[in-house]
């Protein structure tokens, strides 16, 4: 065969050659969708056969532990005349156990006052769902912040400063209390009601002869 020289035009080929060769390339096509979509099907089937189910649905066992709490119509452990306080602990929600967590729901009346108190071994976040709060914090530095809280607004009281809370609006109010340990706090009663009256008179300069020592902390006033 003569060798096609350079800049020559090139030959081309009998019409029936190129036919050929066209038919021959839509044959690979179509083999090659033909393969893949039945490797679609097989792999669909094989995941109904193992329980994932033509609808995308999990293959994998539910877990038998609860990652839900109704926390607003669970029973309160604190009620007061002015509020309650529901507190979810690991024993009220296991899954909580080993994540140092605990939750608080707080409800005032208007006019409600979370009496001062603070958390030893813990930081809060406060998240305002319902009606107009004060917070108000004392830092080690001796100052303090008072601020009000409207629905959506979040609060923070970093571990161990003295802090409050007061309904000052004209519907009850509702927190959402996170903490980052099992919950435990000290209030202002309880600090009362523990030492002698004569370190408060002689810290405030003030009489308290006439207050009666509460036997138990009263969380709301």
């Amino acid at each position: 065969m003569a060798e096609q020289r350079p800049g020559s035009p090139a030959r081309k080929l009998p019409r029936g050659i190129e036919l050929n060769e066209l038919n021959r390339r839509q044959l690979l096509i179509a083999a090659g969708a033909a393969t893949v979509a039945g490797s679609a099907a097989a792999a669909t089937s094989a995941l109904g056969a193992s329980g994932g189910g033509g609808n995308g649905g999990p293959a994998l066992p539910p877990t038998p532990d609860s990652y839900r709490f109704p926390l607003a119509s669970t029973t309160p452990q604190i009620v007061r005349p002015n509020g309650s306080i529901t507190k979810v602990l690991p024993d009220d929600m296991p899954v909580l156990e080993g994540n140092e967590v605990s939750i608080g729901y707080l409800v005032l009346k208007p006019g409600g006052l979370r009496e001062p108190h603070w958390h030893p071994t813990h930081w809060e976040v406060d998240y305002a769902v319902q009606g107009k709060g004060e917070l108000g914090i004392v830092t080690p530095d001796d100052q303090q912040n008072i601020t009000r809280l409207n629905p959506g607004d979040i609060g923070f009281i970093p571990t161990g400063w003295a802090h409050y809370i007061r309904n000052v609006g004209t519907t009850d109010l509702i927190w959402v209390l996170v903490f980052n340990n099992p919950l435990t706090d000290i209030g202002l009663s309880t600090m009362f009601g523990g030492m002698p009256t004569s370190t408060f008179t002689q810290t405030l300069g003030v009489p308290l002869t006439g207050a009666a020592k509460p036997s138990e902390t009263r969380f709301i006033v």
